[in-house]
């Protein structure tokens, strides 16, 4: 299986599950409270400019939004966009969606305070590049929150893909803090913050040990 066969393999199925995939979602159930996570984690002064990352049915970006943020979100899968699309324009919120793969989407450098990856990471075949674009383009001091989860916890709830295009991703089993912490510090960022004590109860079923992390970009190097 090629590295393209395993981009086209992963967007074919979030294709099929977009049309339900926001029936059971965390961020339907409790909008108000991802919306509080977010905020704090964003630690923002005022609106800033947004990214997020693999957005899916646009769960971090129409929290960002919802808090006054400038929004752009990228997404491989024109089905999830489609979702979020409209979700987005249910609410009245103001986001832009594009249609690419990480590595491709067409952001510039140092375009962005804030980016978001929201359970993305467990899905790629090189996780570390999501950071790097991430790195490339916040402005210097710019803020990464990274969320995600050991989803292997809870099988019986838990998004799978076949044996083999699961044996291609190194965290198909989900990622846990520290993974996601040491990710982040290859990646060049610093002053990583976990926020996941905000939750009032565990956001997803089965006792996935989830988290959210911030870091910030650091400057040189």
């Amino acid at each position: 299986m090629s590295a393209s066969e395993v981009t086209k393999g992963v967007t074919a199925y979030w294709d099929a599950r977009a049309p339900h995939f926001n029936c059971a979602a965390s961020h339907v159930r409790a909008p108000d409270v991802w919306k509080e996570v977010l905020s704090a984690a964003f630690a923002s002064d005022g609106p800033k400019d947004v990214v997020d990352l693999g957005t899916g049915t646009g769960a971090c970006a129409l929290a960002a939004a919802a808090l006054g943020h400038r929004v752009r979100a990228c997404d491989g899968s024109a089905e999830m966009l489609g979702v979020a699309g409209e979700a987005a324009r249910k609410a009245g919120l103001d986001v832009q969606f594009i249609r690419a793969f990480i590595a491709e989407a067409p952001l510039e450098p140092a375009s962005t305070d804030i980016v978001t990856i929201r359970n993305v990471l467990w899905t790629l075949e090189r996780p570390a590049e999501a950071l790097e674009v991430a790195r490339r383009i916040l402005r210097p001091g710019g803020r990464v929150v990274v969320l995600d989860g050991l989803w292997s916890a809870a099988p019986e709830h838990r998004s799978d893909y076949t044996a083999e295009l699961a044996r291609r991703l190194p965290f198909h089993a989900g990622l846990t803090e520290a993974d996601a912490q040491h990710l982040l510090e290859n990646a060049g960022f610093i002053q990583v913050t976990a926020w996941q004590h905000l939750f009032s109860s565990p956001p997803y079923p089965g006792g996935v040990p989830a988290f959210v992390l911030s870091a910030i970009a650091a400057t040189g190097g």
